[in-house]
């Protein structure tokens, strides 16, 4: 009976040598894949964060703007929505994260008259804005780019759209 239990102990050594000698020569290639892998998370997760921010941009500037007045302030562009709607604006922009960290977030601000302001973050906490600007093309287009970095790995991905509005003018 020891002599089975001594050739299971072999066995169970012999295939750990086996899977460390694997290991040891396909490492190499573990480490590509798995930052392959993150590469491919880190564009994913960017890409999904510009998509998210430039829907909510597009559905409030084609449909419900009359004007769209563009400014510059320290962080970019602020995109300035007056409304098909009596009394109510809404402002697209970039701004740090409580005034005291550096990473910068964008936000959407909504007024109504006779309200408060509502203020807020449409791009994911864990994504800094590096750049986010838009131009005036033409009376009824405007041109948005937008720089966004993955705060963790410092991948960044620039995003551009060509807005048309349907019912304002940019200003």
């Amino acid at each position: 009976m020891s002599s089975k239990k001594g050739f299971l102990l072999l066995e169970i050594t012999i295939t750990f040598m086996l899977i460390c000698i694997l290991f040891a020569t396909f490492y190499q290639n573990f480490l590509q894949i798995f930052g392959s892998m993150r590469k491919i998370y880190d564009d994913l997760e960017l890409s999904r964060v510009a998509w998210s921010v430039i829907a909510i941009v597009e559905r409030e500037m084609l449909y419900d703007s009359s004007e769209v007045i563009i400014q510059e302030n320290n962080y970019g562009s602020r995109m300035v929505c007056k409304n098909i709607g009596p009394n109510r604006t809404v402002m697209f922009y970039c701004s740090n994260i409580g005034n005291k960290t550096s990473q910068i977030v964008t936000y959407k601000s909504t007024q109504i008259m006779g309200r408060a302001e509502g203020i807020n973050p449409i791009s994911s906490p864990n994504i800094s804005v590096v750049k986010w600007h838009s131009e005036k093309i033409d009376g009824r287009t405007l041109r948005l780019e937008i720089e966004l970095k993955m705060e963790k790995t410092g991948r960044s991905k620039t995003f551009i759209e060509v807005i048309r509005l349907c019912n304002g003018y940019v200003i």
